[in-house]
């Protein structure tokens, strides 16, 4: 019998059909998903990377951990008002997906980032370079399928094929680009090592879809499925938004420059933009942002309110099957004014000194680890942490796995351990 590639059953399978239900398990697949991603131990060190302070610098601003929860929240608040857009008998009513599903890609979508932010990313991927090369979101495709322990070693959690989907940012395998002119940082792409995974999660599309979506993957971007272009969607207002918070509440940058920011945000939107009865322009964002704390969280609410609520459904005709013709988007003035609140936690604190340093020091700790490491992994890295790797990766790779998979408090105690003359004893935790 033929499959039904637009039935949306299609893309509830697994790759191995892990089988793990049990007794009076009633859940849903992308449940499942969920169940395996929060419970994963990729997700539990997320509390411990870097969002875009350090994690050790305070208690109030947000991690990786608290970034990916948040990121959740606002992806569901999305799929609400994707609903509210569409008739409930329409084509692109049919493919929404569940709450589970996207919840599942939003908990994920960090999964692979390492220690010290993108300083430790560009770090590992030099290290890489001639081994492949290292990305994040690759990283994450990469626990998923096949790192992270769930039933049997080298599967992952077996998530299913709308997951993989879900988190695919960029489909087009590192392999396809010459990382000579990538050596600073890595083309946006997916380790060659999960090819497989890939070609088996795009079995779903036609031939000319799945052209045409390598084809928009130049290394910078690409476009995305429906599900995946929801988790973009609430990945950029939560961090467009919630950086700017912990920026404001820890007292990172001055009140003059939060407001000049501002300005030249509101700037790219003629100098205001309206909702709900409400101007939004620098002096009242910025007011509000700056005056007493319950001002603070509700302007917050406000800004994240402004984006969501405004959502809608653009067609790519391109494509045909509607897991890729139909996206989640914002209009333009929204979407515009969102891309320059992303670039405010980058001029209000992230390109300053005193942040360059402690990125510089974070990148430093990734290369030395991995240079010490690599040289002889099986005797370094401890008997069972190698045992668990992928055994048909090469050796560069499972350090690569190694490292990336640490905290930013473990891989500084690493790094004093095994550079630092009195540190460490041979009773430490590893």
């Amino acid at each position: 019998m033929p499959v039904d590639l637009r039935n949306p059953s299609f893309f509830e399978a697994r790759q191995f059909a892990t089988n793990t239900s049990r007794s009076g398990d009633s859940r849903t697949q992308y449940q499942r998903d969920r169940a395996r991603v929060m419970h994963s131990a990729g997700f539990r060190r997320l509390q411990g990377k870097t969002q875009v302070m350090g994690a050790g610098e305070g208690d109030f601003h947000r991690t990786r951990l608290t970034h990916s929860i948040e990121v959740a929240q606002i992806g569901y608040g999305i799929l609400e008002v994707l609903h509210t857009r569409c008739d409930e008998h329409s084509e692109i009513a049919t493919w929404l997906p569940d709450r589970d599903l996207v919840e599942a890609a939003c908990f994920a979508h960090d999964l692979g980032h390492p220690p010290f932010g993108h300083k430790g990313e560009q770090a590992l991927h030099r290290a890489m370079l001639e081994h492949g090369g290292f990305e994040g979101n690759g990283q994450t495709l990469r626990i998923l399928t096949k790192l992270e322990k769930y039933h049997e070693r080298g599967r992952g959690i077996d998530p299913t094929r709308r997951l993989v989907l879900g988190v695919l940012k960029y489909p087009k395998a590192m392999k396809n680009f010459d990382l000579t002119e990538y050596a600073s940082k890595p083309p946006k792409s997916f380790h060659t090592e999960e090819l497989d995974v890939v070609n088996w999660a795009l079995e779903g599309f036609n031939s000319l879809d799945r052209e045409a979506l390598l084809r928009s993957a130049d290394g910078k971007g690409a476009h995305h499925s429906l599900d995946c272009s929801i988790l973009e969607l609430a990945d950029d207002i939560a961090y467009g938004i919630h950086d700017i918070e912990d920026i404001i509440a820890r007292g990172l940058a001055t009140d003059k420059e939060v407001h000049e920011e501002l300005q030249k945000a509101f700037a790219k939107v003629h100098g205001s933009i309206n909702h709900d009865e409400i101007v939004f322009d620098a002096e009242h964002v910025s007011g509000k942002l700056l005056g007493s704390s319950f001002e603070r969280k509700q302007m917050v609410a406000q800004l994240v309110n402004l984006f969501i609520a405004n959502v809608e459904v653009s067609t790519h005709n391109t494509y045909e099957h509607p897991m890729l013709k139909y996206n989640a988007s914002l209009p333009c003035d929204h979407h515009q004014l969102l891309l320059a609140l992303k670039g405010l936690a980058y001029e209000l604190i992230v390109k300053k000194a005193k942040l360059q340093q402690l990125e510089w020091r974070g990148q430093m700790i990734v290369q030395r680890i991995f240079e010490v490491l690599s040289s002889d992994p099986t005797k370094l890295i401890p008997e069972g942490s190698w045992k668990d790797g992928c055994d048909d990766s090469s050796h560069e790779r499972r350090v690569c796995d190694y490292i990336a998979g640490m905290t930013d408090s473990y891989a500084e105690k690493l790094y004093k351990r095994l550079h630092q003359p009195g540190f460490g004893s041979s009773g430490d935790e590893l």
